[in-house]
This record gives C-alpha cells, structure tokens and sequence, in this order.
C-alpha cells in the first residue's frame, strides 16, 4: 500500500506494515510558517503520495501517544513550503487538546481549533479530507460515525501545479521534546 508514498523528514524508527505503520517522531520538528511565532519550520515527519491537483478524498485513522506539548498526528496536503494545509488532534498536557486545521497560503499559516478533551487524547481518531477544486473540507469523524466539520478552505496553488502531495503526518514542535509514538492504523485516498 505504501509504494506510491515518499517521506519527507523520515523519521528514524518506522514499522510499517501492509495497511498501517507506527513511528516514532523526532524532537525540534513541525510545520509552520511566519505566522504569530515569528520561525519557519518544514521539519515535520509526513508520508505523502502525489495526486492530481485539485482532486481527491483521503481519511486515516489515528492514535498517539503524546508526551509533550504540541505533539500532533493527522493529515497533511503539501504543494510547496509556502502552501499547505495540515489537520490534526494537538496535544496541550494542562488540557483541553486541539483539534485543528493549519491551512498555509503565501508563506504565512493560520490555525483554526477547537477543544479535545484530553481524556480521549490517545484514543483512536479519524480525519476526512475532500479537495474539489482545490477548495477543502476538514472533517472529525466521531466514534459513532458522525462527521463533525473542523474546516472549510481553498488551497492555493501555484499557477501550472499539476499535482500535490497528502499523506498521514506526525510531529513534536517542543524543542526539547524526545518525540512520540504515532500510530496510523488505517488509510484510504481516491
């Protein structure tokens, strides 16, 4: 299943297998671009697979085991470092956790959230993304099924992009953090 797909930022230990994989982030690594923090970081672990611009519909299901503020697991949509959407269940020790949606256009990102309680951090959670146009819906797939709205944005490609990446994403922004367990236990993209 995983063939078609490439990491960026490979982190060190992986165990993959034919539907599913589990890694172990590294410390110091993030996406996030100008905005609010004042640093640029492209170091986040993701495994993406090129798709048609503008096109498709992906979902994965999810579980971490946080141990650090801002230890986050979801999806990413990568054009290029100045434009990309990430989605994720971030992890705040003193609670509540974030659910969120990062979406990045000409360099500079934004984060929309919403509270998670921390009691179900390390519990399994799906994500559903659908990109028509290069408009993209974010969606939390509740336990019982129910899809609950994160998001609503255009991503905002390049003139002549023909394709762009989307992959399952993991990372651990504390600079002094040893990193996490990210487990991706299910994953589909048509």
């Amino acid at each position: 299943m995983w063939e078609d797909y490439t990491w960026m930022n490979e982190p060190a230990h992986i165990d993959a297998k034919e539907d599913s994989f589990t890694f172990i982030t590294n410390g110091d690594t993030d996406f996030w671009r100008n905005t609010y923090y004042q640093f640029n970081r492209m170091t986040g672990h993701a495994l993406l697979k090129d798709v048609s611009s503008g096109h498709f519909q992906c979902s994965g299901t999810f579980r971490m085991n946080p141990k650090n503020t801002y230890d986050q697991v979801g999806i990413l949509i990568y054009v290029d470092e100045d434009t990309w959407i990430k989605c994720s269940v971030e992890y705040i020790p003193e609670g509540p956790s974030h659910l969120g949606a990062v979406v990045t256009s000409y360099g500079y990102s934004d984060w929309s959230s919403q509270d998670y309680s921390n009691l179900h951090i390390s519990d399994e959670i799906k994500f559903e993304v659908t990109c028509n146009s290069n408009d993209v819906e974010i969606y939390f797939i509740h336990e019982s099924g129910k899809k609950e709205q994160i998001r609503i944005a255009h991503l905002h490609t390049p003139k002549g992009t023909e394709s762009i990446k989307v992959g399952p994403y993991a990372c651990s922004p504390n600079e002094l953090n040893e990193g996490f367990k990210a487990e991706v236990l299910s994953w589909s993209l048509v």
